[in-house]
């Protein structure tokens, strides 16, 4: 069952620069789907687009089991059912604390206070933070502003969940505390994920690689699928995860012993 179905998109920032161009697409229920593209290939506008931020100049999209139109009239309750968590952790943290600011999409719901207290402390739980309710954005690093957008969109029962680039501002720990949370989220919380990125090797642990240059979609597949196809991806100026440029140089040796994958790594570190 798919919960996204887009078609025949296209929009433009101006007349002279039409920024998607056609782009149809469908998105299963529980998968987790990663759009790269380097800048400008619009992979962050169509992000933008399925959240309802940006209005499409044609085409449409369809969000949820019932295959709701995206419109200014049903956009209250398409936001029910999709969100997403933004580049810059400090651009998204509206509370005066973490306990505001996740209880600040369930205010706008009006969901009863005791429930929202609830949902507030399980949610806070469930991505690591119950301890800092009552620390303010100051008090927390880039990984933890992101955990708590996380935990206010989680709050407001989404079945979609957008991250744009949501790692490229974080440190090494703070990266792997957002992935290994996107995957909690997909494996045993069955959301579905779309995750904005250009990065390949966070981009190898979805279930499908859809990549987009100059506004179309060029590419759309498998992991195993795309990094075959290595001389597009380059032309879009974008570089395989090191893990898999190893194992395809292997391959073309023909590797078969150990001596031969010392070789293999030590003439791929000089290449690097």
């Amino acid at each position: 069952m798919r919960l996204i179905r887009v078609e025949n998109l296209s929009f433009k920032y101006s007349e002279k620069h039409e920024t998607l161009k056609n782009v149809s697409l469908d998105i299963p229920k529980g998968t987790w789907v990663s759009i790269l593209g380097h800048n400008g290939s619009g992979k962050s506008t169509l992000a933008k687009l399925l959240i309802g931020l940006l209005e499409a100049d044609e085409g449409s999209i369809y969000i949820g089991e019932d295959e709701t139109l995206l419109t200014s009239e049903t956009l209250q309750d398409i936001r029910k059912k999709i969100g997403i968590v933004f580049q810059n952790p400090d651009n998204q943290f509206v509370g005066v604390t973490v306990k505001h600011d996740i209880a600040f999409g369930m205010e706008n719901q009006r969901i009863p206070r005791q429930e929202m207290i609830e949902k507030v402390n399980y949610y806070a739980d469930l991505v690591g933070m119950k301890d800092y309710l009552h620390k303010g954005p100051h008090e927390l690093s880039g990984g933890q502003k992101q955990r708590v957008a996380i935990a206010g969109a989680l709050a407001m029962n989404l079945d979609i969940m957008i991250f744009d680039e949501a790692t490229s501002m974080l440190d090494p720990d703070g990266t792997k505390e957002i992935v290994d949370l996107i995957k909690k989220l997909n494996e045993e919380m069955g959301k579905t994920i779309i995750t904005i990125t250009h990065d390949l090797e966070f981009a190898n642990l979805s279930d499908r690689l859809i990549v987009m240059r100059k506004g179309e979609i060029i590419l759309d597949g498998t992991p195993e699928e795309i990094f075959d196809e290595e001389e597009l991806l380059k032309s879009s100026s974008l570089e395989l995860p090191y893990s898999i440029k190893v194992q395809k140089d292997l391959q073309k040796a023909n590797f078969n012993g150990k001596e031969e994958l010392v070789e293999a790594l030590w003439k791929y570190g000089l290449k690097k």
